[in-house]
């Protein structure tokens, strides 16, 4: 019998560092099994228990995810999360062909770790009166969003609506819902939904200046 294939932690660190340098996105399983030259897609399995134990990675349900932890100057840990760009008509998606990008937040914005995350980019001027953790919200910025389907009244909510995603803040009225914007620009208009809209996830803070954090926090 040949002797196994003997992987340190460094290099399965390497190879998922790798990929996503390379890919822009994380591997699944069987992308790094074959990136690590290992047999069988349990044994990728084992290193990555190992790696979610010693706190490098975090993983998040789905194929693609492994988020790396990183420690900066001061020792701020960080996670990666997807960025999903321009969002256009049609059902918000996580989807590979959907996501622009991953950017490194630190790991204290993106609780609880069972909770997955995206980043949204902010169009318009509809929000701009609402605070949340980070600021207001702004043209340009971006918004960190927690995943989910249910929301509670007066959360900041990511919603699709006639096949439209918005964000706005989530007002409750008998037999039906109100998506309240809360803005300087009297244009913007409250949007009555019944029951049958979709909450995407719930706005849990702001990052300015959008585009600026990917040379803070980027992935390479």
């Amino acid at each position: 019998m040949g002797r196994k294939k003997l992987v340190k932690k460094e290099d399965v660190l390497k190879a998922i560092r790798n990929w996503i340098m390379h890919n822009g996105l994380p591997p699944t399983v069987e992308e790094l099994r074959k990136e690590l030259n290992v047999g069988s897609s349990r044994t990728v399995m084992r290193y990555l228990e190992q790696l979610e134990e010693s706190g490098d990675i975090v993983r998040w349900p789905g194929s693609r995810g492994i988020r790396l932890r990183r420690t900066l100057e001061g020792g701020i840990q960080t996670t990666s999360v997807p960025l999903v760009g321009d969002v256009t008509a049609g059902m918000l998606s996580l989807a590979e062909e959907y996501v622009e990008g991953w950017l490194r937040l630190p790991i204290a914005f993106t609780q609880p770790q069972s909770a997955m995350f995206f980043l949204l980019r902010v169009n318009g001027d509809s929000m701009n009166k609402a605070r949340v953790e980070g600021g207001t919200i702004e043209d340009g910025d971006l918004v960190l969003v927690r995943q989910q389907q249910i929301a509670n009244p007066d959360d900041i909510v990511v919603a699709l609506v006639d096949g439209e995603v918005t964000i706005k803040r989530l007002r409750k009225a008998p037999g039906y819902y109100i998506l309240q914007p809360e803005s300087t620009n009297r244009k913007h208009q409250p949007i009555i939904v019944n029951e049958e809209f979709q909450v995407q996830g719930v706005v849990c803070r702001v990052i300015k200046k959008g585009l600026s954090i990917i040379e803070q926090f980027s992935e390479t």
